[in-house]
């Protein structure tokens, strides 16, 4: 059903913009397993990021889908928060040993991934997948489609479980 309404609001010129932690892979459920640790924020500009990274195990199968659409979705791109340059470096190389060719826009810390990418340059026509409400509901407040990455049934927002809907729009 939510798939539906994805493809109802999108053409054959909407651009994709995919969130990496959470929705790629789970970096963000490891960091917040971490972020109960004492002096979190200090151990973010210590922690080894290509250990983080390279652990890492994909969510719903999202890896597998974007090799699968690299190729002929050409209107996609990784969208990212990075808190340092290791970690986005450590993302890069990752997703291309992967063999993950899309783009990877790296949005620093305290940015709103909006202001990177403004959808407006898009004229709205750009969808945000996110696991994240906040960053779902700037990107709508910016003019945005914004979707959310989850499978809980009583959040109230356009929402998909997998990335499985980019396979339909291609």
């Amino acid at each position: 059903m939510e798939e539906e309404k994805i493809l109802e609001l999108v053409n054959n010129q909407t651009f994709y913009m995919i969130d990496v932690d959470g929705v790629c892979i789970d970096t963000e459920q490891r960091l917040m397993q971490l972020s109960y640790a004492p002096l979190f924020h200090n151990s973010l500009r210590t922690m080894d990021w290509k250990q983080h990274i390279y652990r890492s195990k994909q969510v719903r199968g999202s890896l597998d889908i974007l090799r699968e659409i690299q190729g002929k979705l050409h209107r996609i791109a990784l969208l990212t928060q990075n808190c340092c340059r290791e970690e986005e470096e450590c993302k890069i190389d990752f997703f291309r040993k992967e063999k993950i060719d899309l783009p990877i826009i790296s949005v620093p810390p305290g940015y709103r991934k909006s202001s990177v990418v403004p959808p407006c340059f898009f004229n709205g026509n750009v969808v945000l997948v996110d696991d994240r409400i906040y960053n779902v509901n700037n990107w709508i407040e910016d003019g945005g489609i914004g979707v959310l990455f989850t499978d809980n049934p009583q959040v109230e927002a356009l929402k998909v479980k997998t990335l499985e809907f980019l396979k339909k729009v291609i």
